[in-house]
């Protein structure tokens, strides 16, 4: 029997259970989630209670409630772009989640053509660059991320002028007279070539396709190989601001040393001894003595030069909108005179999620360059310019006369050159570039059903220049023409349009599949004019007013457009996980080729085997990944010049009585069979890894051979013509890559890790339509007296495009016995001048004795990057180097055997007497040189090492305010450089991107020695 007290406890129990129903339904969670980078707040990350579908989003300021019936709950939170984390929840006190940021988005996921894959399931060579790659050292170009970071990727500075070119070779030089560059894609609008516009600061990722599997997705446009440029975009859930600043000074790093002007006095008088000259010496001894050391004049055109860069950029996203915008504004002067370059760059990437099926993006960029270009010619001659008759100038005049004018041309009697004031040049010459571009590219994406998406761009890119150039009536360069103004404008325009079907499905364990189907078009067009008038009465306003001219010169304007339609589709299958094939196709339509070849076709397969994978590797626990690869393919080149396979016409005229007619006439024989030039690749690839990716190590060998050369062919004079361009000859390039990434040390307080790079390539030409070999290459007509003798290279079967071609030196000749007792015929020697090996043994030195004397390409190249991480300390070292190459110094040539009356190298006071014979440089007045052309003494070694940056910078511990993050730094550039070479800098091309003149030096731009400082704050 119950008792009353048992009664009450009984009655009691609903009421129990009731509160503790309660109890359970109103305890409530409260915390805040931040960033475990920045300790910015997290708007909108979800927070779910484990096992259920209970949960919330934070708010605006990252804190949220959750109401929860269980006694120790686990929190689920998951955000865009950061790891997600389990949270168990024991007391009642506020919690704070701090979430970290996701990095393995740009280390395992690959951007390729018209989509992303996986780093693990890539089957071709595509090597990365990653956003904290490219701020580890300022950059003034994109292109500069890749030099000396990338295996197979040579990037030569052709230029050291502010804003200068810089060329890219990827696997070798593929065509002769077509491109080699590669296709640039930015944020997919291929074709964005002249990275100059673009900020590097904006850049998240840089991906280089090497071979055929990777790059045939661009068809006839891949053959040079792919560098895909992604920029920032903006990150859901908070909203940032960063801060980016730094200054710096450019010095030149080396000068040729030039004689001064007691030394030049004394080779003056030489020169007319030597020559049996009549004429009283030009100097006396006494008069030389007092003319000490005269005018310096690389010192009077050269100064340390200024550079700074300021960024800004908003960054942020949530309810579906992310954002990212840029602000930023570069300036660098230029080492010479009144030289720089300006940029200002204003970026928009947006993304708008509308639903769970359909969203848009846009990316966007507006800038403007300005080139103030210091006149440097490399055709020398009298057209001179600043850098070359700095070089030439006497040192015994000065900068400016008594009455403050510049002086002129002061070399006495008999040797009077014409070499204008380069000092004058620098401060009055005028040759301004103004560039204004826009490029915008707007995709649609809706998936249809699960796993098939339809994305849809449209994207524009224009870019106009003006061009301003005036040479006024009182220096050298304008006193021909009294005065010399030049106004221009180049107009540039790219539309595409791009539709493409993505099918990624896995279709049960052990089987995915993902395809790509598309189609695009694009179209170029572009127009341009120019005028140009001389005799000018007055320099007041110079091209303001380009009608002051009194003879005006032929305007020129023109109109041009192609148009490239294609159709292509990729299918990657993974089998079991380790089985990964790729198959390709892309079918390209270009306007520039031939109606009877318009369409061309470029197919690639791939195949990679993940060995990791397998069950008996398994045991091997110090091996982390295995890989290997092999592919075939055949891509193309289309970039030749528009209308090249037409017959095309040009003005011409003739005299008809006592009037000149002018009419139309035909400028070349077209081609209707032109046709694209076609590379077929191969390529085997190694990826291993050790001790849980701590080391890693990649390795490719290759062979691409390009046939269907764009030649120009000779026909039968009888047509009218000279040559017809035909699809006549191959090349090929076969090499091998290697690339070591090791993490040395991984503390939290002391890191270390080392990337090391080496490739070579060796180029062969194969067949010249039949033809053996063909002088070509560009030099200055100023040099070499004589038709023919200007030619610095050879093509040939069998030898490397940029062999160096001519004499091979034999030293001096002593004596008058000495040349007698040779036989030497032709031409006539003196003792002292230059002696060169009669290669055929008939007693004459004619162009038969010619030889092979150097070859441009390299070796191999390298490069070797070092990360040290101590504290808030890091400090980032790179090296870059450059083995076997040759180069051709006709900088030196001009400065020991150019014109008499000009300045020489202080070398040149070595030079051959009769009592001083131990000497490579000739007698004083001695034009053999010239006469004869391109000698072995001149094609020097260009190899180099180079301590290319060294950066130090210290990051600030934590701040509690607005201000999120700072660090600061110091950076040197180009700070020490092992070579050789004799010139500026053995990096170098003066004569740009030309095939067929590789490392030709003539009156390049001086590299520069640069020291910078910046700092970087998050907001």
């Amino acid at each position: 029997m119950l008792k009353p007290q048992h009664l009450l406890l009984l009655g009691a129990l609903p009421l129990l259970a009731t509160g503790a129903l309660h109890a359970q339904t109103t305890r409530q969670i409260t915390g805040r989630i931040l960033s475990a980078g920045d300790q910015a707040t997290l708007p909108g990350v979800t927070v779910l209670i484990k096992g259920t579908t209970q949960g919330v989003s934070t708010n605006g300021d990252g804190t949220f409630t959750l109401t929860t019936t269980e006694a120790n709950p686990t929190l689920v939170v998951s955000y865009v772009g950061f790891a997600g984390q389990e949270v168990n929840v024991t007391g009642t006190a506020p919690i704070t989640i701090r979430l970290t940021e996701q990095t393995t988005t740009l280390s395992d996921v690959v951007v390729v053509g018209y989509g992303t894959q996986r780093k693990r399931d890539i089957t071709g060579s595509v090597a990365s660059i990653s956003a904290e790659q490219v701020a580890e050292t300022p950059i003034t170009r994109p292109e500069q991320i890749l030099q000396g970071r990338v295996s197979g990727v040579q990037v030569t500075q052709t230029s050291a002028e502010p804003g200068g070119d810089i060329s890219i070779r990827i696997r070798g030089t593929n065509s002769i007279s077509s491109g080699n560059e590669p296709l640039f894609v930015v944020d997919g609008f291929p074709g964005a070539g002249d990275l100059n516009s673009i900020n590097p600061s904006d850049i998240e990722s840089v991906e280089i396709l090497k071979d055929a599997s990777a790059t045939a997705i661009y068809g006839s446009r891949g053959a040079n190989g792919v560098v895909i440029i992604t920029t920032k975009k903006g990150k859901d859930g908070r909203n940032a601001i960063n801060f980016e600043a730094y200054t710096g000074i450019q010095v030149v790093r080396r000068k040729y040393e030039l004689m001064n002007a007691r030394e030049f006095a004394q080779y003056l008088n030489d020169v007319n001894s030597e020559s049996g000259g009549t004429l009283p010496q030009p100097y006396r001894a006494g008069q030389i003595d007092s003319l000490g050391e005269g005018t310096d004049w690389q010192d009077e055109i050269l100064r340390t030069a200024r550079m700074s860069n300021y960024q800004l950029g908003f960054n942020g996203g949530n309810n579906g909108t992310r954002y990212n915008l840029s602000l930023n504004y570069f300036d660098q002067e230029g080492i010479i005179l009144n030289s720089g370059f300006q940029r200002g760059t204003m970026r928009l990437n947006l993304d708008r999620k509308i639903s769970n099926k359909l969203s848009f993006s846009l990316t966007s960029q507006i800038a403007g360059t300005f080139e103030k270009r210091a006149f440097v010619n490399s055709s020398g001659g009298s057209n001179g310019g600043v850098l070359l008759d700095a070089l030439r100038i006497s040192p015994i005049i000065p900068v400016r006369d008594a009455t403050g004018e510049y002086t002129f041309s002061a070399t006495p009697l008999p040797y009077v050159e014409n070499v204008g004031n380069p000092v004058a040049y620098a401060l009055k010459a005028k040759d301004h570039r103004t560039t204004a571009r826009g490029l915008f590219n707007l995709a649609g994406n809706y998936e249809i059903i699960q796993g098939l998406t339809l994305r849809s761009t449209a994207g524009l890119d224009y870019r106009t220049t003006q061009i301003d150039i005036y040479r006024p009536n009182d220096i050298f360069l304008g006193r021909l023409n009294k005065g010399l103004a030049t106004r221009g404008e180049v107009n540039q325009y790219s539309w595409l349009n791009e539709n493409t079907l993505t099918y990624d499905t896995k279709i049960n364990e052990n089987n995915a599949l993902n395809v790509v189907g598309g189609l695009t078009f694009q179209k170029f067009f572009g127009n341009d004019f120019s005028v140009s008038n001389t005799n000018f009465f007055t320099n007041t306003l110079g091209s303001d007013n380009i009608s002051l001219g009194a003879s005006l010169l032929t305007p020129g304007s023109g109109r041009y457009s192609n148009a490239l339609a294609s159709y292509f589709g990729r299918v990657n299958y993974r089998l079991f996980e380790k089985y990964l094939f790729t198959f390709t196709m892309r079918a390209d339509g270009s306007s520039r080729f031939g109606p009877n070849n318009k369409w061309g076709y470029f197919p690639s397969a791939a195949f990679a085997y993940r060995l990791i994978d397998e069950p008996f590797m398994q045991g091997l626990t110090a091996l982390s990944d295995l890989k290997l690869r092999a592919t075939y393919g055949i891509t193309g080149n289309q970039e030749i010049n528009n209308y090249q396979s037409l017959q095309r016409y040009d003005v011409a005229g003739y005299a008809g009585g006592n009037t000149r007619l002018v009419g139309l006439a035909p400028q070349n024989i077209g081609n209707p069979d032109l046709r694209w030039e076609s590379t077929s690749s191969s390529n085997v690839g190694l990826d291993i890894a050790f001790l849980k990716n701590r080391i890693s190590f990649t390795t490719d060998a290759y062979y691409k051979k390009t046939t269907d050369l764009l030649l120009q062919v000779a026909v039968p004079r009888t047509t009218g013509f000279q040559t017809i361009l035909l699809n006549a000859g191959s090349v090929e390039n076969k090499g091998l890559e290697f690339a070591l990434n090791t993490t040395n040390f991984d503390a939290p307080q002391f890191g270390w890790t080392t990337n090391l790079n080496l490739s070579l390539n060796r180029n062969k030409v194969l067949d010249l339509n039949g033809e053996f070999e063909r002088p070509v290459g560009q030099s200055s007509s100023s040099l070499f007296v004589g038709s023919g003798v200007g030619f610095t290279s050879i093509l040939r079967v069998g030898e490397p495009i940029g062999s160096f071609y001519g004499y091979q030196s034999a030293g001096l000749w002593q004596s008058q016995d000495e040349i007698t007792a040779s036989g030497i015929t032709r031409p006539t020697y003196r003792p002292g001048d230059p002696r060169y090996v009669d290669q055929n043994g008939d007693n004459q030195i004619t162009s038969a004795d010619r030889v092979i004397i150097g070859n441009a390409q390299p070796k191999f190249i390298y490069g070797a990057t070092n990360n040290v991480r101590y504290g808030g300390f890091n400090l980032s070292v790179f090296v870059q180097g450059v083995q076997g190459s040759d180069v051709l110094n006709l900088n030196r040539y001009e400065l020991e055997s150019g014109l008499t009356g000009t300045n020489k190298l202080k070398s040149v006071t070595n030079r051959w007497t009769p009592s001083n014979t131990d000497t490579n440089i000739p007698r004083a007045g001695s034009t053999v040189r010239r006469s004869t052309g391109i000698i072995s003494d001149y094609v020097e070694n260009g190899s180099f090492v180079r301590l290319k940056t060294v950066t130090l910078g210290y990051t600030v511990p934590k701040f509690s305010g607005p201000i999120k993050s700072a660090s600061v730094y110091v950076t040197a550039q180009n700070l020490v450089t092992w070579t050789k070479y004799s010139g500026y800098d053995p990096e170098v091309n003066s004569f740009g991107r030309d095939n067929l003149s590789l490392n030709t030096d003539y009156n390049a731009f001086p590299s520069t020695r640069t020291f910078i400082v910046g700092v970087k704050m998050g907001f």
